[in-house]
């Protein structure tokens, strides 16, 4: 299966709709779109496609703490091709951008997405948390020096 991965520099319907079909189920629609950060001009977007179809996406927010400038959102593969290693291969893109930049990455990952960011050298800095309506995650982060 050939993967086409493209850094974009916006959201549009298609990004939208994935991120509301894996990651907002039951939710309205508009709850895909991140206020604030959608339209942050430092806001970057890598997405996935094949055969013209956007099958992966991810937002990579400016979010600065402690070893990490980057937030990792609304990362998400449609379930059709989920566990085929795209997810984590947008984020080994996400981790040489970060890298480029000297920085690390964080995000709040789901439970299920937990052993993903490990296998790319993500660690769990917190406790399982609940995020209302959404679920169970943990707080990870990667350094550019591992």
């Amino acid at each position: 299966m050939k993967i086409q991965y493209v850094w974009e520099s916006s959201v549009n319907d298609a990004h939208l709709d994935l991120r509301w079909r894996v990651l907002r189920i039951g939710k309205p629609r508009h709850t895909a779109h991140y206020d604030g950060i959608d339209t942050d001009q430092r806001t970057r977007f890598l997405v996935a496609y094949h055969e013209n179809k956007m099958i992966g996406c991810s937002t990579l927010q400016t979010d600065p703490r402690d070893g990490a400038m980057f937030r990792i959102r609304g990362m998400a593969v449609d379930f059709d091709y989920q566990n085929n290693g795209i997810g984590s291969k947008i984020v080994e893109k996400l981790q040489k951008y970060a890298k480029e930049n000297n920085t690390g990455i964080w995000c709040n990952a789901r439970i299920r997405a937990v052993p993903m960011y490990e296998r790319r050298g993500f660690v769990i800095v917190s406790d399982i948390f609940e995020i209302e309506g959404i679920g169970p995650h943990h707080d990870m982060q990667w350094n550019s020096n591992n």
